[in-house]
């Protein structure tokens, strides 16, 4: 997809690195602040959409992977009328390729790319993305002999967790919200039965289960039908039993009953 990616100069790409290096390295206050407002227009301009991808690269440390992700998530979120909509799909699977390199890598780059990849998939519902959800769920649960299950299951729910969340903040106009709100609504079928599945496996590991209510309480804020989620509230209340899960289930379950369909 080579229109989104303006040619990039060497010197730019040093600029770029020496920008960064001050940032997290620079002891001097001003050069960090210099440097964050030159860092800061380089994510918005036209060359991000080329460096970004180059920052990823997995012999770069944590912090320079994550501006790289928050580059993309920017362009993606302020600028996605920049894209020309044959650029969509590579744009998709450059994203789903990159989230499954960081399954098992840093967290905090997984998150910034997953929160991009929501923003496409917010841009693109329901016309350019019908299944946006259920692919998302397909995609994670395909075998992948590269990627440890458990860390696979953990990027998806990371995933499902962040789409909830970037939609409560998007700066997408209110008729599409509305629209997009609906189809969101809707595709909860894709979501529920997998957080029930893993929340009553047996052999489910507490951190799991802690991603599985933290992802639920996400989506209930989308203001889903109690009935859509009664069995789901149910597995929250039976989490309670657990101390390591009591937090996060009492957030799901006031989630749940807080939100206008519950007060009907």
């Amino acid at each position: 997809s080579e229109s989104t990616k303006p040619s990039l100069d060497s010197n730019m790409l040093f600029s770029l690195f020496q920008a960064l290096h001050q940032l997290y390295y620079d002891p001097n206050i001003e050069n960090k602040n210099l440097a964050q407002k030159w860092l800061m227009q380089a994510q918005v301009s036209p060359q991000a959409w080329h460096f970004s991808w180059l920052l990823l690269n997995l012999d770069k440390v944590p912090e320079i992977q994550y501006f790289g992700a928050s580059a993309l998530h920017i362009k993606i979120s302020r600028y996605w009328n920049d894209i020309p909509a044959n650029q969509y799909e590579s744009l998709k699977s450059q994203l789903f390729s990159q989230i499954t390199r960081f399954a098992s890598g840093s967290k905090i780059v997984l998150t910034r790319l997953c929160v991009a990849l929501a923003s496409l998939a917010l841009s693109m519902m329901p016309d350019a993305w019908p299944c946006a959800v259920a692919d998302m769920v397909r995609m994670f649960q395909a075998e992948d002999s590269n990627v440890d299950g458990r860390a696979r299951c953990l990027a998806l729910l990371e995933l499902l967790t962040v789409l909830p969340e970037e939609f409560q903040t998007s700066r997408l106009p209110q008729y599409r919200k509305g629209q997009v709100r609906s189809v969101l609504a809707q595709e909860c079928g894709s979501v529920f039965p997998l957080l029930e599945q893993l929340l009553q496996q047996q052999d489910s590991p507490g951190f799991i289960k802690q991603k599985v209510l933290k992802c639920f309480s996400s989506w209930v804020q989308l203001e889903i039908p109690l009935m859509d989620c009664e069995n789901l509230i149910q597995a929250a209340f039976t989490s309670l039993q657990d101390p390591d899960l009591f937090d996060t289930a009492v957030e799901a379950i006031v989630n749940a009953i807080s939100q206008p369909d519950a007060q009907r």
